[in-house]
């Protein structure tokens, strides 16, 4: 009986994790560059079902056209690689401003990493699919400032997700494969473009059906099992 009321605790512990990743993905569902996350549960001998980890899709999104100079978009596999206050990030969220310094940097301040800087008098920025950056004057003259890299891993599902559309390099991700986009496997880069969230609002009011009623299951199963325990002690009270 008391292996009964393991499995229904595990089973509604798993369940109440679940509700919450896909809470957290419909919230994202508009969120450029946000990438599903999935939960690994796993039916193990002993008490039940156990969580064995989430992690991030490695499905990529589609491409989703804008008008901003600066909104790059991978088509095809790697990251960003970004400078943050705990040291190198990556991210496939290709939304980049230029800062009061000329720098190019996430939305959030990070830098682009190598870091590229626009000169003053420039009016236009023209990105390349193989991430070379040319500053283009009032003239219409252009000079190339710049060449942004884009980093692979072996296994990309291996990476630590931080926050922020930013991830960690993960000791299962393999070492980081930097060069130029286009080559040895390396996304090419599309200008004015955004990545788009990878959550399917369909395939997650599915999976919060299903979860209800695994949920449900649970519930009963430990009710049942109290009932039991309840007329058990009855009996000899």
């Amino acid at each position: 009986m008391d292996l009964s009321f393991h499995i229904a605790q595990n089973g509604l512990h798993v369940g109440t994790i679940r509700q919450s990743v896909i809470a957290n993905n419909l919230s994202n569902l508009t969120t450029d560059g946000f990438r599903t996350k999935l939960i690994d549960p796993s039916t193990v001998d002993g008490p039940g079902t156990k969580l064995l980890g989430i992690r991030d899709s490695t499905q990529l999104g589609t491409p989703r056209q804008t008008d901003g100079e600066t909104d790059l978009y991978l088509d095809g596999e790697g990251f960003f690689r970004v400078e943050t206050s705990e040291g190198v990030a990556y991210t496939r969220h290709g939304r980049f401003t230029v800062d009061a310094d000329g720098n190019l940097v996430t939305g959030s301040g990070h830098l682009l990493d190598p870091g590229i800087t626009v000169p003053e008098e420039t009016e236009h920025l023209s990105v390349q699919p193989d991430g070379t950056v040319i500053a283009i004057d009032s003239e219409g003259v252009g000079i190339e400032i710049g060449q942004i890299e884009v980093t692979r891993f072996i296994n990309p599902s291996g990476m630590i997700a931080i926050g922020d559309n930013l991830y960690a390099e993960g000791p299962n991700a393999g070492d980081p494969i930097s060069g130029i986009p286009g080559e040895a496997g390396i996304a090419r880069i599309a200008q004015f473009a955004l990545e788009e969230s990878t959550v399917d609002a369909s395939r997650e009011m599915t999976n919060q059906i299903i979860n209800q009623r695994y949920y449900q299951m649970n519930l009963r199963s430990f009710q049942t099992a109290d009932a039991i325990v309840s007329r058990t002690l009855d009996l000899f009270s």
